[in-house]
């Protein structure tokens, strides 16, 4: 058993993305029979401790409020970041001057983009999982917004600066391990890329993917296809919707629900609009986790055309539900999901409606072929069990066979239990 000292920006139960990710690292490092002790943020408190009988140690540290005063815009939020990573190692060192730890991780934000001063406490140091070298082809850019096309550019600015920013490159060089997504390995400068450990930074507990393998709730009528994140305008569900209606022209009887809300909503319901699909594409805003669990077990497929995701745990949780799922190659539902349990889609050299095409072919081929639905349903919920969080945690911490035996009974206790509960995606 080892002492860990995770930093948490974002830490959250019961939540997707950022807090989902710090959540889960703690969580499930305990119960592998580590001491785990949380640094993250006083506004993570109450939903933290709401959560009681956890085997972990928090700690709180918050900016002087001379320091948040420009947190409202997003230039000002990034500095904030850096600047509470900074002092939250300077914070660890006054409140531990022994430092009685055998490493720190760094786990959130999973950006390979903003520092980490961890690397300064002097004992064995991990950055990651973090991404962020994800990038959109050239040619499906061009349907983006000019504000939308100019952000992708500056971005790639981001990334070319990476290997030669100054605090990124002693982050680097101080990391005993450095975790990334496979297209982020490329930022990190060649002489350091020994220290590169290839992961996703997502994954599902055990506890959800014994939850969503309950049998679904189908019926004989059209082909529900869905789509579960923000609106955004790399999001790609102008490609969807354009998929969407190419499978109309075929007279397939299909229909569309898209779960969520961004600011690239009016865009997008304007695009269903031109596009003569309001019949068929159903639009649901923020909803709790238990609805968004009745929409995946009443959906036939999971139509995920992201650019950029370098994680994406919609589609894992889709793969859970026994979803087949429908990607685009780029990022990391390229990497999840295969001919076992989806269909990728080429996005290299392809224009948009090239891509588009695409989707609508992979998703003719899952209807129209005789048992390819059912044979490809079974094999999303075994895929799924290769992304179990612990497997994620097992590959950076060793385990030792007395903490497995434990997981594994505590398991056991908690499935025998199990009800439906609010859950992140």
């Amino acid at each position: 058993m080892a002492r860990i000292l995770l930093s948490a920006y974002a830490c959250e139960p019961d939540r997707g993305s950022e807090p989902g990710v710090g959540w889960s690292w703690a969580v499930e490092l305990s119960r592998l029979g580590h001491e785990v002790w949380v640094l993250t943020r006083t506004d993570n408190r109450s939903a933290i401790e709401s959560k009681p009988g956890l085997n972990l140690n928090f700690m709180y540290y918050d900016l002087p409020r001379w320091m948040q005063f420009c947190r409202t815009r997003f230039s000002g939020k990034l500095l904030c970041y850096v600047l509470w990573q900074w002092c939250a190692a300077g914070y660890v060192r006054k409140l531990f001057p022994a430092l009685p730890f055998d490493a720190v991780q760094h786990v959130t934000y999973v950006s390979v983009r903003y520092p980490s001063f961890m690397g300064s406490l002097g004992i064995p140091f991990y950055f990651g999982p973090v991404s962020g070298g994800e990038r959109i082809p050239a040619r499906l850019r061009k349907g983006f917004s000019f504000q939308e096309r100019w952000c992708e550019r500056l971005r790639d600015l981001s990334n070319c600066l990476v290997p030669l920013d100054p605090l990124l490159r002693w982050v680097f060089r101080r990391a005993d391990k450095i975790i990334v997504t496979h297209d982020t390995v490329p930022l990190i400068p060649r002489r350091l890329r020994h220290k590169c450990d290839v992961r996703l930074a997502v994954g599902l507990t055990t506890e959800y993917l014994n939850h969503a393998a309950t049998a679904s709730q189908h019926d004989d009528r059209c082909f529900r296809l869905l789509y579960v994140g923000r609106l955004l305008e790399w999001k790609g569900i102008d490609v969807a919707l354009r998929a969407i209606r190419q499978l109309k022209q075929w007279q397939l009887d299909v229909r569309f629900t898209i779960v969520g809300d961004g600011p690239a909503r009016s865009r997008f319901v304007k695009l269903a609009r031109k596009l003569e699909l309001s019949e068929i594409v159903d639009w649901v805003n923020y909803i709790p986790r238990s609805a968004v669990e009745d929409h995946y077990r009443n959906a036939d497929l999971f139509l995920f055309p992201s650019l950029r995701d370098s994680g994406g745990t919609a589609v894992l949780e889709a793969l859970a539900h026994g979803l087949p799922v429908v990607c685009t190659e780029l990022g990391g539902p390229g990497v999840m999901v295969n001919e076992r349990c989806g269909r990728v889609v080429p996005a290299v050299d392809r224009t948009q409606e090239e891509f588009a095409i695409g989707f609508a072919d992979a998703v003719r081929e899952i209807m129209t072929t005789s048992g390819l639905h059912h044979h490809l349903s079974a094999g999303a919920k075994a895929r799924a069990r290769e992304f179990d969080f612990q497997n994620l945690v097992r590959s950076v911490y060793r385990v030792s066979p007395r903490s497995e035996a434990i997981h594994k009974h505590e398991c056991t206790l908690q499935l025998s239990a199990l009800v439906p509960r609010d859950i992140s995606s």
